[in-house]
């Protein structure tokens, strides 16, 4: 995934969307009156009690949200536009990936982020409520129990294996015969470990039956990852200190 270069008139726009978040997020009142929305109608008088706010500002806050076509008022009750649901999920993202940075800062401060992809980056919001297990010499396991705690409750995974351990393939092997779907993404070195430790596993077997699908990149990866339909999880190793672990 690459960024891309804004033309001329993409420019305009994307300059209006600035404008549009600074309008929001530059205001306490704006920006909680739009998330007090997001679910639905709610009475002028019921936004009033939630907020420890002026009636003045709210209603002062409320006619310039009416104005920029972001809120529609009719009578005592108030509602976001398209509009205002758009921008309201532009900017709860924008918050929590900011809260993500914030959070796990000295996590971001000690790893290199350049071998995390950038599709991973693009949505570090979801980083926000993530937790860290250090793999240290007396803890290696903890890891790799938290991993087969969460896998119980998944249905599929993607996993990208930069290392391959013979606990990596008794787990991917135990989700395979409890009726998961895996695909597995190998490097050059991890693929022949990989192949090896998984001696006791019908790879064939499970590749013909649609429950394995393992692909095999040419160069060498620095992280590790594992996407399920329950949870995400990344290892990092830290140059001469133990690996780390970002799970969510």
């Amino acid at each position: 995934m690459k960024f891309k270069l804004l033309s001329p008139r993409d420019e305009g726009d994307f300059q209006n969307l600035l404008a549009d978040i600074r309008f929001l997020a530059g205001s306490r009142v704006r920006s909680k009156i739009i998330f007090a929305l997001m679910d639905g109608e709610r009475s002028i008088s019921d936004i009033r009690k939630s907020m420890m706010a002026p009636d003045s500002t709210i209603t002062h806050s409320l006619m310039e949200l009416e104005s920029k076509r972001l809120v529609e008022r009719s009578q005592d009750s108030c509602r976001l536009t398209s509009k205002g649901k758009l921008m309201g999920a532009v900017l709860s993202r924008f918050i929590a990936s900011l809260d993500a940075v914030r959070l796990h800062r000295d996590f971001w401060n000690e790893h290199s982020i350049e071998v995390i992809p950038l599709e991973f980056l693009m949505k570090i919001n979801v980083f926000r409520d993530a937790y860290t297990l250090e793999a240290s010499p007396g803890k290696l396991e903890e890891p790799y129990a938290t991993y087969l705690e969460m896998l119980d409750s998944s249905t599929h995974l993607r996993a990208m294996l930069s290392v391959c351990l013979p606990r990596h393939t008794d787990a991917i092997g135990r989700f395979i015969e409890i009726g998961g779907a895996a695909e597995v993404i190998l490097t050059p070195d991890s693929y022949p470990v990989f192949i090896r430790e998984s001696a006791g596993m019908n790879l064939k077997e499970a590749m013909d039956s649609g429950l394995l699908m393992i692909g095999i990149l040419e160069e060498k990866q620095e992280i590790s990852y594992i996407v399920s339909d329950t949870f995400f999880a990344m290892s990092l190793r830290r140059e001469g200190l133990t690996p780390q672990v970002q799970g969510s």
